[in-house]
């Protein structure tokens, strides 16, 4: 094999806004320690729409909770570090303007609180429990504003309404003043969205923005998202269990497994040349419209396991059909490089154990 094994300087590339390396995310509850992030290490392209796929579990969501220092305790990031890169373009590349390390800052440090909301945005998954019920959409929007710009009240109130008619919203006027239970859920999707998008940034995470919509609203949704990335030249993480919308959505993709990173690639690569048996899997479970086989579905066996358990070895062989009984069940697999942008964590495609492990 002519595979390397992948590191800081191997992959991260001049084009990446940011970059997480060997984070591990733990929760002490008295149950005892969850290990939520056992090692993620991923790069995020500038002007990209990254997906991040894997079951419900997988740590998706706490991975971009903590990259905008959002883990609250008992959560706690244990290892690891999270760099964000201010790139300025340059012709067709970028050059890497200032590098910060996220880790080093405090959670509620006046740094961080201008990173987050400013230069790092969140859609959350569930907007009706992510307003605020006790004020109007325009006073929420507004707040983000007043917080990250120098401006007054009346020019955030009429930033406020641009972006909601930015967002496709049917009369922003009348709905900046109205609350978030009198709204539809495809219309407090779009004022998630503008609240995201209210001070520009460079990253915006989208943590399965469309899941409680109906699939009319949902195309509506992620076509506006395309829309609005293409137009500003904005960073997506788009995180998902759906394989259909990564495919409709994403240039990129990262497959997760228990806390890990175990395969990022391009969209086409992810597709059409996986390598790690999750990502086959995840793909052979997908039922395919106009298809005439009466073969059944494969779905994957098993469930992912307990966070507060420890597997040793790879995580996924208790799962995986090609298991190789006294290596995959002893050492955990390195991230191994196959080529430009895809990445790997399989003994089958590499000798490489994890060095820290």
């Amino acid at each position: 094999m002519n595979q390397n094994t992948a590191s800081t300087t191997d992959t991260a590339g001049l084009d990446t806004i940011l970059s997480i390396r060997n984070l591990h995310t733990y929760f002490y509850t008295i149950m005892g320690v969850a290990r939520a992030l056992n090692g993620v290490s991923l790069d995020i392209p500038a002007g990209k729409v990254m997906g991040v796929v894997g079951e419900s579990g997988c740590g998706k969501s706490v991975t971009a909770l903590s990259a905008m220092r959002l883990v609250l305790p008992p959560g706690k990031i244990v290892k690891g570090e999270i760099i964000l890169n201010r790139l300025q373009k340059e012709g067709d590349s970028f050059i890497v303007r200032e590098e910060i390390n996220i880790t080093n800052l405090h959670p509620q440090g006046p740094e961080m609180r201008r990173i987050r909301g400013g230069e790092i945005a969140m859609i959350f998954q569930e907007p009706m429990t992510s307003l605020n019920p006790s004020y109007t959409v325009g006073n929420q929007i507004m707040e983000a504003i007043l917080l990250h710009q120098e401006v007054d009240e009346a020019e955030a109130r009429q930033r406020a309404i641009n972006i909601l008619r930015r967002v496709e919203m049917y009369n922003p006027d009348a709905v900046v003043d109205r609350y978030p239970h009198e709204l539809s859920g495809g219309m407090r999707q779009r004022a998630m969205i503008a609240m995201g998008l209210s001070c520009t940034p460079s990253i915006l995470v989208a943590d399965e923005p469309t899941t409680a919509l109906d699939v009319t609203t949902e195309a509506e949704i992620l076509d506006l998202m395309r829309e609005l990335q293409a137009e500003l030249g904005m960073t997506i993480i788009f995180i998902t269990h759906n394989l259909g919308v990564v495919a409709q959505m994403c240039d990129n993709v990262a497959v997760m497994y228990l806390g890990r990173v175990v395969e990022q690639a391009t969209i086409d690569d992810i597709f059409y040349n996986p390598y790690h048996p999750y990502t086959k899997a995840l793909l052979n479970s997908i039922p395919r419209i106009g298809t005439r086989t009466k073969k059944r579905l494969e779905p994957i066996k098993g469930v992912v396991p307990d966070p507060y358990s420890q597997i040793t070895g790879c995580p996924f062989y208790p799962r995986c059909t090609s298991f190789m009984p006294g290596v995959c069940d002893k050492r955990v697999p390195a991230l191994t490089s196959l080529g430009d942008e895809h990445t790997v964590r399989c003994f089958l495609h590499t000798e490489e154990v994890e060095a820290d492990e």
